[in-house]
Order: structure tokens, then sequence, then C-alpha cells
């Protein structure tokens, strides 16, 4: 289940309320993947970890497109800091 967002914009595509920052398609595919990270209740085959977690702490990115992923933070089985960005995670 999704706890926290690191940005306005992501929860505002989460609401199903129009961001003027992120194109039209990405919003459309954003929304499902946030649809289904909340849903979530394990780490899944299909989101990335990244390499530069704190301790206790598991970072992850799903790929929207070529140019657009969402990542998040995976602590105790639920999921924080979700952010839309466009390029990597950093």
């Amino acid at each position: 289940m999704i706890k926290t967002f690191k940005s306005r914009e992501t929860e505002r595509i989460f609401s199903r309320q129009r961001s003027d920052r992120i194109p039209e398609e990405v919003q459309r595919i954003a929304l499902r993947h946030l649809r289904t990270l909340d849903q979530s209740v394990a780490v899944q085959d299909s989101w990335l970890p990244m390499p530069n977690g704190a301790a206790g702490v598991s970072l992850y990115s799903v790929a929207i497109d070529e140019q657009w992923r969402i990542c998040f933070e995976w602590r105790e089985g639920q999921i924080y800091n979700v952010e839309v960005l466009d390029g990597h995670c950093g």
C-alpha cells in the first residue's frame, strides 16, 4: 500500500487529477502502475532495485516508458516516497 508521495504531481495522478507538468500519455500509464503498487503486498519481479538504498530501505523503480519512471521506497511491506520522474531515479 502506498503510504506517502514524494511529489505533489504524482499524488495528483494517483487521485485522478490532471498534472500540467507530466505528459497525458505518461499520466495514463502511471495511474495504472500506481494502482498496482497500491494493491501490492510483496516486492514484485518487475520492479527494478536501485543500488543507492540506505540501510533498511529498499529503493525500486518501475518503467513507464523509455524516458519516465516511477521511483519509490519499500519498507516493511509499505510503499513510501512515490514519485513519477523524467529520467532515472537518484
